[in-house]
């Protein structure tokens, strides 16, 4: 019965709702996959007596959902709906409340959008502009990116301007030759080379013949890449997929190399600096009679904490 609150919400069908309330449905019920509450249905889907009606009997104002970390008050700044925001911040909403991921508020979701009012309303509630994204960017710096001019202005007539540079993160050189066994960085690195040369070349393939699929001697390079520089333990996936950017590149930057045991360590690298969206990987890899073999990896957005398993 619960899950149909959310859609009531969503719908804006204010008599279900209600009937839904008084005959015991969960108020703070969360969608599995996305983490919404019937608040955060009704306010997403701009559903203004359904927000009201749910308020009214105590929705946790503040429930962010799972998918973006959005709060009801970051939501309804994305739409640019001054009406719903106004509510929810005269209702308590945390004004400065970021998202667990990637750290973007109310106000950050607003000036991205490009909503120069929803703005304006934040500043003058008191949400704070000086706050910085997981990229260290922050509301200004997302206006720049769009190109948002009305909003730079005025957040620039509240005396704001670009954050100071983040300081560039430190690398390490990598290994040469590539390929030696006995390095880990080095098997890294043989690695990568190998899957972006492979990719490139799947990518040249569909560029001369794109309603053509691969043979199976160009899926059987790939999977020879990881027997060659893996272990051999049985992997549920295969990753048979290519395209651009590639997952790996030349200009990948080495961060870290932390030995967790004898005979277990991690690899840490980045995405080029230049890729709009950067992602770091981390790969585990185990030594077995003096070679090194890449064991699993994951990755995540640079600047973010939660590592996410990726497909060898």
């Amino acid at each position: 019965m619960s899950h149909l609150l959310a859609k009531a919400a969503e719908s804006g069908n204010l008599p279900a709702l209600l009937r839904l309330l008084e005959g015991g449905a969960d108020l703070e019920w969360t969608h599995k996959g996305t983490g919404r509450t019937a608040l955060l249905s009704a306010v997403i889907a701009e559903q203004w007596e359904a927000t009201v009606a749910l308020l009214d009997r105590g929705a946790r104002i503040d429930h962010q959902c799972k998918v973006l970390g959005y709060s009801a008050l970051a939501w309804a700044s994305h739409a640019g709906n001054a009406s719903l925001a106004t509510l929810l911040i005269e209702r308590g909403a945390a004004l400065d409340l970021a998202s667990p991921e990637l750290k973007r508020t109310a106000l950050m979701c607003a000036a991205q959008a490009g909503h120069p009012a929803l703005v304006a309303l934040l500043l003058e509630a008191g949400a704070n502009p000086q706050l910085l994204d997981f990229k260290q960017q922050s509301a200004w710096s997302l206006a720049q990116d769009k190109g948002h001019q009305a909003v730079l202005q005025r957040l620039e007539q509240a005396g704001l301007g670009a954050p100071p540079a983040p300081a560039p993160t430190p690398v390490l050189p990598w290994p040469d030759p590539v390929d030696d066994s006995s390095d880990p960085i080095s098997v890294v690195r043989g690695y990568t080379l190998a899957m972006h040369a492979w990719e490139q070349r799947g990518n040249a393939l569909s560029a001369a013949d794109p309603g053509h699929g691969r043979d199976d001697s160009f899926w059987a390079e790939q999977e020879q890449i990881v027997e060659r520089f893996c272990t051999q333990r049985q992997r549920v996936y295969k990753h048979h997929s290519h395209g651009w950017p590639t997952t790996y590149a030349p200009e990948d930057q080495l961060l870290a190399c932390d030995p967790l045991s004898a005979n277990q360590t991690a690899v840490i690298i980045r995405d080029p600096a230049e890729r709009s969206l950067c992602y770091e990987h981390r790969f585990l890899l185990k030594r077995a009679a003096g070679q090194w073999r890449i064991d699993s990896v994951k990755r995540r957005l640079a600047g973010t904490e939660k590592w996410q398993s990726s497909i060898l």
